[in-house]
């Protein structure tokens, strides 16, 4: 059992280090990485991504369209309770595939799968650049709030915090069978965790 479980682990690895270089490559000004620096990352690399995080990708086709993922605060850093706030990090959607709610599906289910896990959340919070008003659309449309909180480096970022509300926030819902694929799957795309059992 452990075996297939290692082996499970390390093809989802190799989906999101294809979908993280996929997107660096699409997208080089919305990350803080380079595709060289993602590229050259080694396999245990990617397994500890998926073992720190929770990453949800969208895909079509067997096809990955989509990435996000959602991380505790760091307390060194941070000023947010681990316990009940997320930061929500690397989300793109493929250039073709924007406009079309595909982020807003995604990102809602990745706040789900963290509520199911997790019922206390209050909130959660994300660093975007100033310079990516495409994104910042997209995260006000869910129901972020910029902060007058900035990081300023080569690129200067500001954070947005949400207020989660599970009526409000969630869509994709995840209960049982039938209805779970349903809401998982819109318009030929289908949504789901890497690194769970039976995913």
């Amino acid at each position: 059992m452990e075996t297939k479980v290692n082996s499970a682990l390390r093809w989802d690895a190799g989906i999101l280090r294809s979908a993280m270089c996929k997107a660096v490559r699409t997208s080089p000004d919305s990350f803080s990485k380079t595709f060289e620096e993602l590229d050259a990352e080694p396999p245990d690399y990617w397994v500890a991504e998926i073992k720190s995080a929770k990453w949800a990708v969208a895909q079509r086709g067997g096809e990955v369209v989509g990435v996000a993922a959602s991380k505790r605060p760091n307390p060194d850093m941070d000023g947010e309770d681990p316990a009940t706030s997320r930061y929500i990090e690397s989300v793109w959607v493929a250039p073709g595939l924007r406009r079309k709610r595909l982020g807003e599906r995604l990102i809602k289910y990745l706040l789900t799968a963290e509520y199911w896990n997790n019922p206390r959340i209050k909130q959660f919070v994300l660093w975007v650049y100033e310079t990516n008003d495409p994104a910042m659309r997209l995260y006000e449309h869910i129901g972020f709030v910029g902060t007058s909180e900035t990081n300023v480096g080569v690129r200067t970022e500001v954070k947005y915090r949400l207020d989660f509300n599970p009526e409000v926030h969630t869509t994709i819902g995840l209960g049982g069978n039938g209805a779970q694929r349903r809401n998982q799957l819109h318009r030929g795309v289908t949504y789901r965790l890497l690194g769970q059992p039976g995913a």
